[in-house]
């Protein structure tokens, strides 16, 4: 890719449309960049350690209680791993949605609410955050996935990084399912089974295995 390739899709290019930053972000991998590099280079910012282990693990294998958004993650897959998509999933109103509101956030995942009556929550980073060395989390309440409502004007901070609000969002849910599962009214339709349960802590095990690395490569 010659760098006046480069040039011309890095000035056509907005975090408003998913496709011109697929686009660019492809023209820099051919160009022989990275996924760090790539990052950088379309969001102006070094992204934590947290972002690269999430991606490697395989965002579609990975069971969470979390959806992906398409930015960033969706540019951090290099080419032979088949990305980036070419067409962006569900979130991308909600995305655009959130930029609207404030171009500093950068959505990255939105976390559907433990029980119906709550709402969900939509988790990102800031770029002058990013800018600054840190994966500091911001949470914005919104209607339940996919759609694109966002109950907040302003978003606060819950979490010094993105797997640290997943840990906390996934201990929570064990302890919920753990709890309910052991109360005498645990019968029938609806009642928490014992494979929930197991199932609420594999995905504990998985947020702890990911933050363990995410921490051992930072700190290497």
């Amino acid at each position: 890719m010659n760098p006046e390739t480069v040039a011309r899709l890095r000035e056509a290019a907005s975090r408003e449309d998913y496709a011109s930053m697929a686009r660019l972000a492809r023209a820099l991998y051919d160009s022989g960049l990275g996924p760090r590099e790539v990052l950088r280079e379309c969001y102006g910012a070094d992204f934590p350690e947290e972002v690269f282990v999430i991606v490697g693990a395989g965002l579609s294998s990975l069971d969470l209680l979390a959806y992906f958004a398409n930015q960033p993650w969706q540019l951090a897959v290099p080419p032979e791993q088949g990305g980036p998509a070419d067409v962006p999933g569900p979130l991308d109103d909600t995305e655009r949605l959130v930029l609207s509101l404030d171009p500093g956030l950068l959505p990255l995942v939105q976390i559907p609410a433990a029980t119906s009556a709550g709402d969900d929550h939509i988790v990102c980073y800031r770029t002058e955050e990013l800018r600054a060395g840190r994966p500091t989390a911001f949470c914005l309440r919104s209607a339940a996935y996919p759609y694109s409502e966002v109950r907040d004007a302003e978003a606060v901070r819950c979490g010094d990084s993105l797997l640290d609000v997943l840990y906390e969002v996934h201990s929570d849910e064990a302890r919920r399912l753990d709890e309910e599962s052991r109360q005498p009214w645990n019968r029938g339709a609806g009642s928490v089974d014992h494979a929930e349960v197991e199932q609420a802590r594999a995905s504990l095990e998985l947020v702890e295995e990911l933050r363990r690395k995410a921490a051992g490569r930072q700190e290497g």
